[in-house]
């Protein structure tokens, strides 16, 4: 299975829902990937980003942001945006992808957007990476039994 996380720059979020999922040991064999709707390719995780995944044990050390394209949407079973917008957005560009685009949250069971911490301080990193854990345990139970 091909699980691509999207986010709106690929240097905070979806980076680390990519390195927290494939850290999971119940995701063996599950392919992360993750990709931004306005990313500016190459660029680096975001410093908190990598200092956060690095509190939990993990590196983004070699991530460098990508640009969505038809080609991941393509290669991937599953996709999983942080917001409903991205998730619209993707839709409105990509119609014929709607039976596997989901945002995180309702993929997890809940609702609401997972926000954004480019730009505030280390907590809100802290925060963030606690959220995707939480949604990632839940939403790992429902892709690990299709």
């Amino acid at each position: 299975m091909n699980i691509l996380f999207i986010c709106t720059g690929n240097t905070c979020r979806s980076p680390m829902a990519e390195v927290i999922a494939a850290a999971m040991p119940e995701n063996a064999g599950v392919n992360f990937s993750s990709a931004g709707l306005s990313a500016w390719d190459g660029s680096p995780a975001s410093q908190h980003s990598a200092e956060c995944a690095k509190n939990l044990g993990l590196s983004l050390k070699n991530h460098r942001a990508r640009s969505l394209t038809q080609d991941m949407l393509d290669e991937s079973d599953l996709v999983l945006t942080m917001t409903q917008s991205h998730k619209m957005w993707i839709m409105d560009v990509f119609s014929d992808m709607a039976d596997k685009i989901y945002s995180l949250s309702e993929y997890a069971g809940g609702d609401g957007d997972i926000s954004d911490p480019y730009c505030h301080d280390y907590k809100a990193y802290e925060i963030c990476a606690g959220e995707l854990a939480r949604l990632l345990k839940a939403a790992s139970l429902r892709w690990n039994n299709l």
